[in-house]
Formats: C-alpha cells, sequence, structure tokens
C-alpha cells in the first residue's frame, strides 16, 4: 500500500483503546459492553464485518467493541476497518467457524494519518458512502418489487388469470377431470403389468382377487379448496406421479449417505443447496460409480421435479436440467417423477407458488427447522388444467419470469458496480488520492507518540493510586 504524507502504519493497538473481546469461557465474569457509537467489529463468522453501537449494550461472544483514543477520528477508524475487512479475515482460523482472536485484532495494523486528514476523509467518506447507500436502497427496493411481482405472476398461473384469455379462445378441449381419469386408469393398468410379470416371472399362480391389492394414490382433500377455471380439477403429486415404482421417494438417510463419501468427481448428489426457489441451483457435489450404484434407487433424472423436505419455503421444488448427468438425491430432498401426461413445468411453477404453500402450512411441522414428510408431500394439492392449457400456462409463466430474471440480472450487475465503487473510495482514502493533504498538519507520528505518553501516563497513575 502506498504511503501518504504524515501517514504512520501502526499496530491496531496503538491507536485504538483496548478492543473488548468476550473471553470464550469464563460465566462468572460480567458480560463486556460497548457504549454508544463504539465500532463493533466481528471477530467470529464473519471475520471483519463492522459497525456502530446505537446505544450503551451488551456484547456477545464473537463481536469486539472498540473506542478510539483521543485524536483518532472514529469514522476515519470505521472506513479503515472496512477497508481492510479482507486483511483481518485472511488471519482467521478455525474449519467450522473462522475467528480473530483479540491478539490478533489489536496486533493488525492500519494506516494512521494526521488528525486533521482523518476528519477530512471521514466526512467525505460520509458523502460518498450516503449518495452510494440511498442508491443501493433504491436497488434493493427494485428487487423486492420483482420478488412481489414474481410470486404475483405465479399465483396468476395456478389460480388461471394467466391463461384467462387463452380458455375464451380454446373451448373445444379435454377436461383436466377426464385427463386425472386416464392418469390414474394407466397407473393401474401398469400396477396389473407388474403383477403378471412378477408371478410369471416366479412361476406362481395369481392369487384370488390379486387385482383388489392396488393401492389406490391419496386423493384430495376438497375442504376449504377454491374453486377452479373451467375445465379444471384437483389433483394430490401422489395422483400426478408417474405410474412406476418410486416415482416419488426421499433421498437415503444415516450412513448410507454421508459428506465423507463425496469426491471430486462422478455422479452428481443433488442436495438442498440446489433447490432453489423454483430454479435448480448448481451446487457441486459427486460421489463415485459405484456408490451410485448401491443407491439407484434415489435416481434423479432430466425432467424429474426435487423437493425440499427441509427448510423454509415448503414446498420448494425445482427441475433437474439436463445437463447434470448421473444423480442421486440426498437426504431431505424428495425426487418426483411427474405422469408424462403433465407438464413438468407447469406442476414446478404450481407447487412455487404462494397460494400451494398457504395451503401446504397446516402439513409443515417444527418451527426452527420445518419439515414437510414425504408422506404429507403426496397429499398436497394442485389445479389441473387441461393437457393443452397446462403448456399454455407453461410457456406463458416462463416468459413472464424470463423478462423478470432479465432485471434482475441488470440490478445485480448494478449493485456490483456500485459495491465495487465503495471499495475503490475506501482504496483512495487509505492511500492519499481522496482528499487534500496539507503538509501543515501534524505528522500521524506525533498523534502517535502523544497517545503512547498518554497511556504511560495512565498506567503509572493505576499503579500509584
Amino acid at each position: 500500500m502506498g504511503r501518504q504524507a504524515g501517514v504512520h502504519s501502526a499496530a491496531f493497538g496503538a491507536a485504538v483503546g483496548r478492543p473488548v473481546i468476550r473471553p470464550p469461557c469464563r460465566p462468572p465474569a460480567p458480560p463486556p459492553s460497548s457504549n454508544k457509537d463504539d465500532i463493533l467489529l466481528s471477530v467470529r463468522a464473519p471475520v471483519g464485518s463492522t459497525n456502530l453501537a446505537p446505544g450503551a449494550c451488551c456484547i456477545g461472544r464473537g463481536l469486539a467493541a472498540i473506542r478510539p483514543e483521543q485524536g483518532v477520528c472514529l469514522k476515519y477508524l470505521l472506513y479503515a476497518l472496512r477497508r481492510h475487512a479482507a486483511e483481518l479475515d485472511s488471519k482467521g482460523t478455525g474449519t467450522t467457524f473462522r475467528a480473530v482472536s483479540g491478539g490478533v485484532v489489536r496486533d493488525f495494523n492500519l494506516p494512521v494519518a494526521p488528525s486533521l486528514e482523518q476528519a477530512r476523509i471521514a466526512d467525505r467518506m460520509d458523502d460518498l458512502f450516503g449518495e452510494m447507500d440511498a442508491g443501493i436502497a433504491a436497488l434493493q427496493r427494485c428487487q423486492e418489487k420483482l420478488g412481489r411481482y414474481r410470486a404475483s405472476v405465479l399465483k396468476a398461473a395456478v389460480e388461471g388469470e394467466l391463461t384467462a384469455a387463452w380458455r375464451g379462445q380454446h373451448h373445444d378441449v379435454e377436461p383436466a377431470s377426464e385427463l386425472l381419469q386416464r392418469i390414474l386408469a394407466e397407473r393401474r393398468r401398469r400396477w396389473q403389468q407388474d403383477q403378471l410379470r412378477t408371478y410369471a416371472e416366479r412361476g406362481k399362480a395369481l392369487p384370488k382377487n390379486w387385482r383388489a391389492k392396488y393401492k389406490e394414490p391419496v386423493a384430495v382433500d376438497h375442504d376449504d379448496l377454491p374453486s377452479l377455471p373451467r375445465g379444471w380439477a384437483w389433483a394430490t403429486l401422489d395422483q400426478l406421479a408417474a405410474p412406476e415404482r418410486h416415482a416419488m421417494t426421499d433421498g437415503p438417510f444415516g450412513s448410507n449417505l454421508k459428506t465423507s463419501h463425496y469426491t471430486s468427481s462422478g455422479p452428481r448428489v443433488i442436495r438442498l443447496q440446489n433447490i432453489g426457489d423454483g430454479e435448480f441451483v448448481d451446487a457441486d457435489a459427486h460421489i463415485s460409480r459405484d456408490h451410485f450404484q448401491a443407491l439407484k434407487k434415489y435416481e434423479a433424472k432430466p425432467g424429474d421435479v426435487i423437493f425440499a423436505s427441509l427448510g423454509n419455503s415448503l414446498p420448494r421444488s425445482c427441475i433437474v436440467p439436463g445437463d447434470v448427468g448421473l444423480a442421486i438425491v440426498k437426504a431431505d430432498c424428495v425426487r418426483f417423477r411427474p405422469s408424462p401426461l403433465m407438464s413438468t413445468s407447469c406442476i414446478n411453477y404450481f407447487v412455487n407458488a404462494n397460494p400451494t404453500r398457504a395451503r401446504a402450512k397446516r402439513l409443515i411441522h417444527g418451527v426452527g427447522r420445518p419439515r414437510l414428510s414425504l408422506g404429507s408431500l403426496r397429499t398436497v394439492a394442485i389445479p389441473v388444467p387441461p393437457l393443452e392449457e397446462q403448456c399454455a400456462v407453461a410457456a406463458t409463466t416462463r416468459d413472464q419470469l424470463a423478462g423478470i430474471r432479465r432485471v434482475e440480472d441488470a440490478l445485480a450487475d448494478e449493485l456490483a458496480r456500485v459495491t465495487r465503487l465503495r471499495q475503490s473510495a475506501l482504496n483512495h482514502a487509505f492511500t492519499g488520492k481522496l482528499v487534500p493533504q496539507d503538509p501543515v498538519d501534524e505528522p500521524a507520528t506525533a498523534l502517535l507518540e502523544r497517545i503512547a505518553r498518554g497511556r504511560m501516563a495512565r498506567q503509572r497513575s493505576r499503579r500509584t493510586a
């Protein structure tokens, strides 16, 4: 880092009062405290984040309260810490939670400018950050509005408003009630075929009333369900599953699949991290081919719908993209293979719509860790439009969401640009390029010497008291 006139690089502890950091295990001691406008520095998971204390308060584990010495500008110190947050973070240790000790904080070097220049830098940074913060707040408000607009698009789709004009132009289509009967009939037919083949392979005669052993999928509970547009019908996810075994299954639990089984390459493991709000998030995890073969029952193929059964916004789902390759689902994820007579995209949009989630709330258990079991997920009801209208719903919704995504990407780019500007301003501030320097300012070395003398005097006073 370039050195500007009058600036001295000093250990952090030389320019501030002793940072107050909570000891890891000392229950009898009173909790550390901070005063209003003390700098609060995160020293544990994450390291380096800062803010000003809003008032007198106690601080918990993972925070340091920092009070500058006389002659050191509070805001200057705050901005200096923000400029060098990444360097402080690089000194952290630990695997589960990265942290820095009080000694590391006290020995951390920061550039110390002359007192008057500190004030000029702080004032200029306040002006710049005020403008940037206002711009960031405006961009974030736009993002929130887009989020609400996305939710309204999905709500209009699941309630039939998005394709109301389409229905007005297409009267002669198979109603969803007949489509659902075809789906259920094909399911029963496939089950019967499987039974005939199984008994034939075993060389056994079919038992009497063998057809009566067929288990119908979970039916819809129509209580409190709203009315639907013309030609639509209600169905459970269980009813809409493909006519095959394990069309709807959760991932392996326990020792069958652990983090220690992950490899650097090989078949993919689809985890909760991959299930975005209606979209697949490309977060890699792999297992060996041999392990994949042992867990092939849980295989996820392109076009399958993957549900999150743990976490927020349940039921939350995404579609497995075509470029994933061999993959299985992990615990807390449910692989759902829909009937070929249904639009997978339409199911995915309807599941992620707020009306569906609102109806599913009564099925969710747990507060800190909300969970939706496989059995409960089977009972979730969604509207089923006629097949032709499903295609129209999927296409219209996809176009609407694509437009939203383009705007979201533009906003994200602008936020990234403003973030870079903030960092550039910090870099300029602490390399002498942001404000003019005055050669008559008292140099920082004189300030640090005066602080040191004051500390020595206080120490002598405490020893003689």
